[in-house]
């Protein structure tokens, strides 16, 4: 009879183990969210399409779109590296299609994060347009650079983030679908928070003018590199007003400086970021000594970059920063942590001294109380990762 129990509970298990990757294989790869049409129901996906939007290699690029019931609207960039050289182009330095069928949002949309709708969140309600990135530009290109591939082929890489951005933010807002935003948060997290620096300002000035709060989040994206401008104009051929603002070789700030001059008090500018953040540690080491890795030493002098830069942020930007910690670089056992936070269950936690999240202190600048959370990490030597 044993045997039998533990013959039957092998061919349960079995069964049941296939019966979850057919499930997973039918979630990913068949459901595809509906097109987004005239009459969209509140609190539903969709995506949105067109002929001349594409991704790096060519296929066809989508955003999502969800019609909150609340009034105000999330422009939300996701990450993915980044497109600098014919060596990144060719490498796996990026992601150079979408991943799956919407795995963004059903991933990052869904479970978990500030574009979610689980409980406790802020922006439940809010109308939220989503932008996958296949692209390699930061969402900002508009051009086609041609690139020898690593078995010698001649192929062409379709940066045209910048061009997929304004079909789609004109698609949503040909419908009217939104009404009149109150409040307007444009967000993003690593690649995709450098294009909400890059592209807070068309966001606001285009499409939302009127709105009364306005506020813009860039997660976890510092990195230097003295030919950020060079980038922009040559590899990505972003449009001459985000090109003309890189002045120096932090695009971030940049952008924001420009931002806060343009904008002056009517925006709310937010940074995030953790003290040793593995990612952008690692690519940083490949834009200073192109080597494409991370260990203890290159997080030690990502940690000291950013000390040095968060004074300008605060001071030249106005931004107001949350540094974080305590939270490790995947599962790797050394001293290096998390690499971005707004797409994951992680911005609820509280992480600052006296319990802020992430989440709740962006809900607190968009209600007009803005602030700065852990400076003094910044200032102490030693980390404790757990």
């Amino acid at each position: 009879m044993g045997k039998m129990l533990r013959v039957a509970g092998t061919v349960l298990g079995a069964i049941a183990v296939t019966l979850v990757v057919v499930a997973a294989l039918v979630y990913f790869l068949v459901l595809q969210y509906p097109e987004l049409g005239d009459d969209p129901e509140t609190g539903r996906w969709y995506r949105v399409s067109d002929p001349e939007m594409v991704c790096s290699d060519g296929s066809p690029y989508r955003a999502l779109f969800k019609k909150g019931s609340g009034e105000g609207v999330l422009v939300y960039f996701a990450g993915g590296g980044v497109s600098i050289n014919e060596e990144t182009a060719a490498g796996d330095f990026y992601n150079k299609s979408e991943i799956g069928i919407d795995a963004l949002a059903n991933l990052t949309m869904n479970m978990g994060g500030i574009a979610s709708a689980v409980e406790g969140n802020p922006f439940a309600d809010w109308s939220v347009i989503a932008f996958p990135y296949a692209t390699g530009d930061f969402h900002a290109g508009t051009g086609d650079f041609p690139y020898t591939d690593a078995e010698g082929r001649e192929r062409v890489l379709y940066h045209h983030g910048y061009t997929n951005f304004r079909l789609v933010m004109d698609r949503v807002a040909e419908l009217g679908v939104m009404g009149d935003a109150d409040a307007v948060v444009v967000a993003g997290y690593s690649a995709g928070g450098f294009a909400s620096a890059l592209l807070a300002d068309d966001v606001f000035g285009d499409y939302f003018p009127a709105a009364e709060s306005k506020t813009v989040l860039v997660d976890s994206s510092l990195l230097v590199y003295d030919d950020w401008r060079v980038v922009a104009e040559n590899v990505w051929e972003a449009p001459g007003h985000i090109a003309e603002r890189l002045a120096s070789d932090d695009i971030t700030l940049d952008c924001l400086v420009a931002l806060r001059e343009t904008r002056g008090d009517t925006v709310n500018i937010l940074f995030d970021c953790s003290t040793r953040d593995g990612d952008l540690a690692k690519v940083q080491n490949y834009l200073d000594d192109g080597v494409m890795d991370v260990d203890e030493t290159q997080a030690d002098e990502f940690e000291q970059l950013l000390a040095e830069r968060i004074p300008a942020y605060r001071e030249r930007a106005g931004a107001n920063v949350f540094i974080w910690d305590g939270l490790p670089w995947y599962d790797d056992p050394s001293d290096l942590t998390q690499h971005t936070i707004i797409a994951t269950p992680t911005c609820f936690l509280p992480l600052g001294a006296n319990g802020e999240s992430i989440a709740q202190w962006l809900a607190d600048a968009v209600a007009g109380n803005a602030y700065d959370v852990g400076l003094e990490l910044l200032e102490q030597p030693e980390r404790v990762v757990s």
